[in-house]
């Protein structure tokens, strides 16, 4: 018997962050932006794809690649209309944000799935979106960091050949550090000599894509999806697994410090209309995106009426969003505005979606007890 609300520890941890924001020293302690992509996600997204269950992607993979793909672009697109039209802001500050907060984060609610028992398959759906998403969001970022510094925007065309180039040289990239990696496993036998082996992955795979001009992002997934399919020592594995667990949820802990001490508590208060706006307008984007394309799966793929609407309140903003924010180049006019509004959205998203989902999962008999 469950008793209680399953709190995770992600809706703390940005509670915390955001009550940073006070501390007068602030300024003082911020990082440089260009480092906070750097230390932050590959970690976090190394983890998630190392713990990944390849047999749920490969049951589940048209209804994940959907949503990671298609609903991505079109999530970000109506976002960027809705606040284009409701922010009246110049289309590139729309597209940045747009872009920003089209990549969802699983965290917290795969920790009220874990703890209730909820369908392996709806969390397999949920996690596998993310992952995913996660590189389509980041270069669609890239491009639009790009339109927004050149004062122009991208023709389509011109925004689609960068898209799949800078994607397939950081799916190339990540292969072969993957690759490489697997052989060098085979020599090892020591869990430390594993987990050494491994952050040089997460680490080495991004520096080497975003130093060929690919998708770091594509090439972390790409590295850790290939070890996560080849690597079968289960001691090994259970060790390295265990160490990981630990580092993402310090890389988790410290960017929400990061948060906390960006956000201007000034520049949030004045912008409050704004940033509800914006909220609306991610929650309304995320719900048009996931009832249209679901019934465009065959039928046997479409996931259950009952999993939708999960799917839609489940897609809950976090760290990649907020990294991917707190990276803009300072120039970038709108900067902040569009940290505020993407804090806004993050906060509001992991913590209203991460407190409701027990209840949710509960009245719609998605819990163990229930199934």
């Amino acid at each position: 018997m469950h008793r209680g609300i399953v709190v995770p520890y992600e809706v703390v941890l940005v509670v915390g962050g955001a009550a940073l924001g006070f501390l007068p020293i602030r300024e003082a302690l911020l990082p440089a932006p260009e480092l906070v992509l750097f230390i932050f996600i590959p970690p976090l997204l190394f983890q998630g794809a190392w713990t990944f269950d390849a047999r749920e992607f490969l049951e589940r993979w048209q209804p994940i690649t959907l949503l990671a793909l298609a609903g991505t672009v079109i999530t970000a697109a109506l976002v960027s209309a809705g606040v284009h039209r409701l922010w009246h802001a110049s289309w590139e500050t729309s597209l940045l944000f747009g872009a920003i907060v089209s990549a969802t984060d699983p965290i917290a609610v795969l920790a009220v799935f874990r703890r209730l028992g909820a369908p392996a398959g709806l969390a397999a759906i949920i996690e596998g979106e993310s992952l995913l998403n996660d590189g389509v969001a980041v270069v669609l970022f890239r491009v639009f960091v790009a339109t927004a510094v050149g004062g122009t925007l991208i023709a389509p065309l011109a925004a689609a050949w960068m898209f799949t180039a800078v994607t397939l040289v950081g799916v190339a990239c990540g292969a072969a550090v993957g690759i490489l990696t697997i052989f060098v496993l085979r020599l090892a036998r020591h869990p430390a000599v594993e987990l050494v082996l491994t952050l040089f992955v997460a680490y080495g795979s991004y520096a080497l894509a975003e130093r060929v001009h690919g998708s770091g992002i594509f090439a972390v997934l790409a590295a850790a999806l290939l070890m996560n399919a080849r690597e079968h020592r289960v001691s090994s594995r259970r060790a390295v697994t265990f160490s990981w667990d630990r580092i993402a949820f310090v890389a988790n802990a410290v960017l929400w410090v990061v948060v906390g001490l960006q956000i201007d508590r000034g520049l949030v208060a004045g912008a409050a209309v704004p940033v509800a706006l914006a909220v609306l307008a991610t929650y309304v984007a995320r719900s048009i995106a996931v009832l249209a394309l679901i019934p465009v799966l065959p039928r046997h793929r479409r996931p259950p009426r009952r999993w939708r609407l999960v799917l839609i309140w489940g897609g809950l903003r976090g760290a990649i969003s907020m990294a991917l924010a707190l990276s803009l180049p300072l120039t970038i006019a709108g900067r902040g505005l569009i940290v505020a509004a993407t804090a806004g959205v993050v906060f509001v998203t992991l913590v209203l979606g991460g407190v409701t989902m027990q209840p949710l999962l509960a009245r719609l008999g998605l819990t163990a007890r229930a199934t």
